[in-house]
């Protein structure tokens, strides 16, 4: 146990398992952890990095992309190697840390001849034997079962050692590298069941220096599927390195505060926009609704919104599409998010089957929000001005510090606290972002040739009319969010859409005389005849080709894994609203998914049928990613959960899901905090209707403004008014988790540079996206754009048919690809990006 003036320094070299690593040492450590950048400019000078430095009880040199013998790579960490005595400290290296402490002191880097990412081994330690003649970090440390992710490992001449000499020698320092220590090893042939085995036959995994304060750890001690008992080699760790400042240290700490280091979480949206009004001399102002207070029947006020709503009873089964079609809804904006077929009975969890559908009505009369990547406006589209045309205006986001904090701020003026429980939306946001808005993010830069367009990355509709549709309870729930003096229109399009449901809801009532709802799903032939449509896909050779590209920057430890895409247009006849509608439809009834969408928005038409949700929060803060990794399609030899379960129990499928876990887990921690995240469910296989999926299930808890009603009520109006700026909302998980790390690959940002090479640039667009909400009541639900075609209207060419005639084409969109691992093959790959592919385009009969 640690003192409250402990201080710990984290060195983060870009990896994305560092804020796991931060939330493993102050929990276990009870001390706070400072971080810093490997390349931060205002470290340039020795004087500069010592004297920040001398504010900490030890360092941890963390993880990252690349080669330690890379300047880019490791940046300040090689400097902390070669501090001089007087102001030498305890350091922890992790896996490049690891390597660049070794590398510093005689030791070499190579390539290992099978790199180990996501697999867990058996580590044998010295804390194991009784050639230990000292303690160690690992004393009284029982069996470890760690994670590793490396594709290098450190060479100290261990392969020359004959295995006679072997179990000796192992615990000694080698001739060449005589300030090192082995403490660990990953030895070959010592294998759990289920596990990877190496190619490796010894492979070191932890060594400290003989003179200095230095230990290093080539595994994860952070990871998900590593055990507990390397929180014992943590603890011993700091140990002793609380023992050698006591005994050894030359200066003396500095009790002051650090000026250039910060937490590991990141400053709230709220509190980061908030922070620029006294510079700004006044608040940025932006549209919001006029003031109200009403308390009738079905009505719920707000600040500025009154919430308007009925519940209607469904005699049964009712889908989305079922409601459309009765409401005759074909506008040029349209939003629907669609649960599982209301009519099949899915096998599986709720998310799996999907309990919700809501349509968003009247999209094209509302105000919507465009935000295009790398700008410093927003774009509001207003759908009438004062001459009933469309109208536009930008607002500067600078007053805001981006977009995010203006979304955040824009949606914390219209907050509800109360309205009908079990609707999952009451109205607010509603849209979509693209891959390339995840990219800016995380300060990836996206090659010229993939931006050349004005379309939105970002493009927010503001709802106030809705249709829930509960397909658990089977209810409706109608909404309306209105101004005060708009409360009789509200009425009125409630009432009018009871009346217009009522054949749906009650076919044998004197008002309608339709059938009963459909009892089998809508099924569809193509709408076009495959001889009018021109298919451009990646080629064999060319994508093969990709993934061992993909796969050399693996070996070179630039990544863990790459998730390769790649698109394939489609050139059709040019579809009507009421065909696109048809065509998403004939992909619901192709491919049922809990997360399906149809968006007509800012120039996009989306047709999504996605069984992937992204992120969900609830008003209570607490939020739920669900990384899907690990896919094996549904048939005669694989028909059954338990066949499927089997043949994705092997290190490669498992791997490819724990590193995804562990990266999301890396952005939750970000926002919610050290200690604060959970892994209920970890590589589980669910069943969908075509295919079966390994899913884990990551949950955070956002933190509160207040820990208690008592601190609430004892703080004054300022600490109040400062505590209520500073707090966290659902838009923070967000905007720090895109783009989803399902489809990047780790570490984030190295990955998406590396495959921005190896795509060229290309644009991915909405695929990779995510689409959802984020509601007055404070919740959200977002799911990635995958298994899903699309097409922007400035697309759309009109062709000259000769003798006066026209016609018009419109270009689609499909993505598909793959998680790349070093296990992976090239064909294999192709193959399954080809599968993915095979379940949308088959909607065109193609």
């Amino acid at each position: 146990m640690t003192t409250g003036e402990s201080l710990i320094l984290f060195i983060d070299a870009y990896d994305s398992f560092s804020n796991n690593i931060i939330s493993l040492l102050e929990t276990t450590l009870h001390a706070p952890v400072r971080t810093i950048k490997i390349d931060d400019p205002a470290f340039n000078t020795d004087e500069a990095l010592h004297k920040e430095l001398r504010h900490y009880d030890a360092v941890v040199c963390g993880p990252g992309p690349g080669h330690p013998g890379k300047e880019r790579d490791v940046g300040i960490i090689r400097r902390i190697w070669r501090l001089c005595n007087e102001e030498l400290l305890p350091v922890l290296g992790i896996c490049l840390g690891f390597q660049s402490l070794c590398l510093e002191f005689g030791g070499k880097v190579r390539r290992l001849n099978g790199p180990q990412h996501g697999m867990i081994r058996r580590v044998t330690h010295i804390g194991e034997t009784e050639l230990e003649g000292q303690e160690s970090i690992f004393t009284g440390v029982g069996e470890i079962h760690a994670t590793l992710y490396q594709s290098l490992c450190v060479d100290l001449g261990q392969d020359t050692i004959s295995n006679y000499d072997w179990p000796d020698q192992k615990w000694k320092p080698f001739k060449k590298t005589q300030d090192l220590l082995p403490l660990a090893w990953v030895e070959s042939g010592i294998v759990k069941h289920g596990y990877s085995d190496s190619k490796d036959d010894r492979v070191m995994v932890a060594v400290r220096h003989t003179t200095k304060p230095f230990w290093a750890l080539q595994y994860h001690p952070e990871s998900i599927c590593t055990n507990k008992e390397s929180e014992k080699v943590i603890e011993n760790w700091f140990n002793k390195a609380r023992t050698w400042n006591q005994n050894s240290r030359h200066r003396p700490k500095d009790r002051g505060e650090s000026t250039n280091s910060r937490a590991a979480t990141r400053e709230s949206l709220l509190y980061a926009s908030e922070k620029l009004r006294p510079m700004l001399n006044g608040s940025a102002d932006f549209p919001h609704n006029r003031l109200a207070d009403d308390r009738r029947e079905n009505v719920i006020t707000l600040g500025d919104t009154i919430y308007y709503y009925r519940i209607l009873d469904c005699p049964g089964p009712i889908s989305a599409q079922d409601i459309v079609d009765e409401l005759h809804i074909s506008h040029r904006d349209q939003i629907i998010l669609e649960s599982s077929n209301a009519y099949v009975q899915s096998t599986g969890s709720a998310d799996v089957r999907g309990r919700y559908s809501i349509i968003a009505y009247g999209v094209h009369k509302n105000m919507r929000f465009e935000y295009r990547a790398g700008s410093d406006k927003i774009t509001c589209v207003l759908p009438k001005g004062h001459d009933g045309k469309p109208v536009s205006c930008d607002t500067d986001l600078r007053p805001f510090g981006g977009v995010w904090q203006f979304i955040a701020q824009y949606l914390d003026k219209t907050r509800l606290k109360t309205g009908i429980e079990d609707s999952p939306f009451w109205g607010g946001f509603m849209g979509y972002t693209t891959y390339e808005l995840g990219l800016e993010g995380i300060d990836v830069q996206c090659r010229e040739s993939s931006k050349t367009s004005s379309r939105p990355d970002l493009c927010f509709v503001w709802v106030t009319r809705s249709i829930v549709i509960d397909h658990r309870k089977n209810k409706i729930y109608l909404q309306h969010l209105a101004p005060r003096d708009d409360g009789e229109i509200a009425n009125t399009w409630l009432c009018h859409m009871i009346d217009k449901l009522d054949p749906l809801l009650h076919p044998h009532s004197p008002i309608g005389t339709h059938p009963s709802p459909r009892l089998s799903p809508f099924k569809s032939n193509p709408i076009f005849s495959p001889n009018t449509i021109k298919v451009s896909r990646p080629g064999n050779a060319i994508y093969e080709e990709k993934v061992l590209l993909c796969q050399e920057s693996i070996l070179s430890g630039d990544s863990y894994e790459l998730c390769l895409t790649d698109q394939t247009r489609l050139t059709t006849p040019h579809a009507s609203h009421a065909e696109t509608w048809q065509i998403y439809k004939s992909l619901r009834a192709r491919q049922p998914a809990p997360f399906a969408s149809f968006i007509r928005l800012g120039g996009a038409t989306l047709i999504s049928s996605s069984p992937e949700r992204f992120l969900t929060w609830d008003a209570q803060g607490k939020c739920s990613l669900r990384p899907m990794k690990g896919t094996v399609s549904k048939s005669k030899e694989v028909d059954t959960l338990a066949k499927a379960t089997v043949l994705l129990d092997v290190p490669k499928e498992k791997a490819e899901n724990l590193m995804i876990v562990d990266l999301v887990r890396h952005d939750l921690h970000g926002v919610c905090g050290s200690g604060a995240i959970s892994v209920p469910r970890l590589m589980v296989v669910e069943e969908y209707a075509s295919v079966f999926q390994m899913i884990s299930i990551v949950e955070g808890q956002i933190p509160r403004p207040f820990a208690s009603w008592n601190e609430e009520n004892k703080l004054d109006v300022v600490q109040m008014e400062r505590r209520m700026r500073e707090r966290y909302t659902g838009i923070d998980i967000l905007s720090a988790s895109l783009p989803p790390g399902s489809m990047t690959g780790a570490p984030k940002k190295r990955s998406c540079e590396i495959l921005q090479e190896i795509e060229q640039g290309q644009e991915r667009s909405l695929y990779s996206g995510v689409v959802g909400y984020m509601d007055i009541g404070g919740r959200g639900d977002w799911s990635v754009t995958i298994r899903s075609l699309f097409r922007w209207d400035d697309e759309c060419e009109t062709i000259d048919e000769g003798s006066g005639l026209e016609s018009k084409t419109d270009t689609w969109n499909i993505g598909a690809g793959g998680a790349v691992t070093a296990l992976s093959t090239p064909e294999g790959e192709r193959e399954e990006m080809n599968v993915k592919l095979r379940g949308t385009l088959g909607v065109f009969g193609v």
